[in-house]
């Protein structure tokens, strides 16, 4: 009952998503066809597809919402992804509570893994390889690239009718699964998989783990199918979506021993896998998705502290006050209300990587809290790391209430930051000549005394069309001194265009000017130009 149950979820999820991905949100005309529009998809396509099939997911499968998990993961594969230029993705790593070996990744960032494969891990390296591999598939674009394949349509229908079926509970599943594995073996398999190992065994190896990982754990798939096989039990579903294994395994150990660990990946990674397996250990037996821990102490040496503290910030005292705080935590050192005040004057002095370190230590002390997740996306946010600013806010969101203003606010932090206002942008002269290069005249980095105005012009992203009331156009000169602000409402959609009177400004000093775009404070696109008078 409990099979059928899952079975029906899983059709559920899938005929949610096809339904998701046909249907326009603006109206009834026909939107995202997976059928019909097999090229030409764009990164921010994969973006929006990686973020339906999550919706999706997070209604019909059990996903580990413990912090101390999600954010051992999140590390570790932000600690793989450091070395990659210019990612267009900032990527999401999720926990499916399910014992059994599997993980897969959607377009868009959006990597998956079982809890079962966590816990089969053997090493920090094993489990790296898995999401190295993962991460592989999204960087090289598979997805995009698969769609390109005239079988794409089958397989679409493949994956519906294995849906069908195992909503109406008909025999088969099993089949049908390995079915439409071997249809992607031919399409996907053999060119992207090899390609996912090599790039995963490339990222390892810069982020410091042995890249011998990844043979291991193909090594224990391989004896588990084994074990499998005789007891008569399902293959574990990491062999359909990643077949070959037995194969792969003989080109990585090939490639493994070319690579070499380039530095020495934090220690602290192995004994935190071990937490983490122990806490899902814990979530499986208990039927859970997150350990709830005792509150923490509240202590009164942190009441003296933080009041002394407050006196002294009240005097203009900043720098004491911090200080004193420190000083608090030493005979505090299990309070968490110390580092979180710690972090709200370190902001306010400026110091946004040390109030990163006091935001992380009040989240270990007290894990659950929405408004210290919030606070650290948005320090994590102002420090420039994207990828670490939308995994708190995204988790931040997840606990506070309902629809709650704050809510509201972590969702579109985390949208901004996801994706880019201004797809494109660039300076002009304003010409209405023919044989202009853009929208607003010739292009232009710089001006002389000849030419009557400056013209920005920039191209919204679709997704902020409801939002241009927000945007503002910011005209900066040499020194620093706003010369002209553009509101919203007076900017045209999708195409956005303002321009600066020259003439209006002679006698300005000449040098690099500016023009900033702005959504809510921050700032979402920038140009520099030269003025010459």
């Amino acid at each position: 009952m409990a099979a059928r149950r899952r079975a029906l979820a899983g059709a559920a999820a899938l005929l949610a998503l096809f339904a998701a991905c046909a249907s326009d949100k603006k109206g009834g005309s026909p939107g995202w066809n997976p059928v019909r529009q097999l090229t030409e998809v764009s990164e921010d396509q994969e973006r929006d597809l990686g973020m339906q099939f999550d919706r999706e997911v997070s209604k019909h499968l059990a996903l580990v919402d413990d912090p101390v998990v999600l954010s051992f993961v999140n590390d570790l594969g932000n600690a793989i992804l450091e070395k990659i230029p210019q990612q267009p993705f900032i990527y999401r790593f999720r926990v499916v509570q399910d014992p059994s070996l599997n993980a897969f990744a959607v377009p868009g960032g959006y990597v998956y893994l079982h809890s079962g494969t966590i816990l089969a891990a053997g090493s920090t390296d094993e489990l790296a390889a898995v999401l190295a591999h993962e991460i592989g598939h999204v960087k090289g674009h598979h997805y995009a690239r698969m769609r390109e394949k005239a079988a794409i349509p089958e397989i679409l229908t493949t994956l519906a009718g294995l849906g069908a079926a195992a909503a109406t509970g008909q025999g088969g599943v099993a089949v049908a699964a390995q079915g439409v594995n071997q249809a992607l073996e031919l399409k996907f398999s053999r060119e992207f998989e090899n390609e996912a190992d090599q790039t995963g065994i490339d990222l390892m190896s810069r982020a410091g783990w042995d890249p011998a990982g990844m043979a291991r754990f193909f090594d224990r798939l391989v004896e588990l199918e084994k074990k499998d096989t005789r007891a008569g039990v399902a293959i574990p579903p990491y062999l359909y979506s990643h077949p070959n294994v037995k194969e792969r395994i003989v080109t990585v150990e090939i490639l493994a021993p070319r690579t070499r660990p380039q530095k020495t990946p934090d220690p602290g990674f192995e004994p935190r896998l071990r937490e983490t397996q122990a806490r899902l250990a814990i979530l499986a037996d208990a039927r859970r998705r997150s350990v709830r821990p005792p509150a923490p102490p509240k202590s009164p040496a942190a009441d003296v502290a933080i009041a002394d503290a407050d006196r002294l910030a009240t005097a203009g005292q900043t720098e004491a006050a911090i200080a004193a705080l420190g000083a608090g935590e030493d005979r505090a050192p299990g309070d968490p209300r110390i580092p979180y005040r710690r972090a709200e004057l370190l902001e306010q002095a400026g110091r946004t990587g040390e109030a990163v370190i006091a935001w992380r230590r009040a989240l270990d002390l007290d894990p659950q809290q929405a408004m210290v997740l919030y606070r650290l996306g948005l320090a994590y946010k102002a420090a420039g790391d994207r990828r670490n600013a939308v995994f708190h806010l995204e988790q931040a969101a997840r606990r506070f209430g309902e629809k709650s203003e704050l809510q509201k606010a972590a969702r579109w932090e985390a949208f901004k930051l996801t994706f880019k206002v201004i797809e494109q942008s660039g300076l002009a002269d304003g010409s209405d000549e023919r044989g202009a290069d853009t929208v607003a005249g010739y292009s232009r980095e710089q001006f002389g005394p000849a030419d009557d105005k400056a013209v920005w012009w920039g191209r919204l992203n679709p997704r902020y069309a409801d939002h241009r009331e927000k945007l503002r156009v910011r005209w900066k000169g040499p020194g620093g001194d706003v010369l002209r602000v553009d509101e919203g409402e007076d900017l045209s959609a999708p195409l956005l265009v303002t321009e600066l009177s020259l003439r209006d400004l002679r006698g300005v000093s000449s040098g690099t000017w500016s023009v900033e775009v702005l959504l809510d404070d921050d700032v979402v696109d920038r140009k520099t130009f030269r003025v010459t008078q």
